[in-house]
């Protein structure tokens, strides 16, 4: 097994644990407030593996929130999948990483783009169109502000962890 897949598989299982532990056992919407974690380990993996990192820890994270939470499947699973695709996609576009260092503001902007389409997408569908959440306005704009300015420090977090205590290590 190449160092790279080896990587990818233990930080997928790690990363996924942390992000279920973090808020998976939280019933929705309440979970929602706690997406920075999600988008911390998210950024985490793509500085750690590269390209495709954070997808898989989106996957892995979505299959064991399927587990807790079986009445919201496959949503968590497609939103956990996609929330992963966007992390990678935009850090990729923007070019989050050079060489072995985080770009902060790039990072910053690939997170909050990425946690609020998701985050959008998520609550959108959850409240308005299946009515597995409350579908009330107040809410449904403090969970997406909420959801945007965690993905902004999720972002930041990550660059600063890896800037200052990982990009040597790993």
């Amino acid at each position: 097994m190449s160092s790279n897949r080896s990587r990818r598989v233990a930080l997928g299982g790690l990363f996924g644990v942390l992000i279920l532990i973090s808020g998976g056992f939280l019933p929705a919407p309440n979970s929602d407030f706690l997406i920075i974690f999600e988008a911390f380990f998210l950024a985490l993996s793509f500085l750690v593996v590269g390209r495709g990192g954070a997808t898989y820890v989106g996957v892995v994270a979505g299959i064991l929130i399927t587990f807790v939470k079986p009445s919201f499947f496959p949503l968590d699973l497609a939103f956990a999948t996609a929330f992963g695709l966007l992390v990678d996609g935009t850090c990729l576009a923007f070019r989050a990483k050079s060489g072995n260092e985080a770009r902060t503001t790039r990072l910053v902007a690939a997170l909050t783009i990425s946690t609020g389409l998701v985050g959008f997408a998520a609550y959108y569908i959850a409240a308005v169109m299946t009515n597995l959440v409350p579908n009330d306005v107040g809410l449904d704009a403090t969970v997406l502000i909420f959801g945007i300015i965690s993905g902004a420090i999720g972002g930041f977090a990550a660059a600063r962890v890896w800037n200052r205590y990982l990009k040597t290590k790993v």
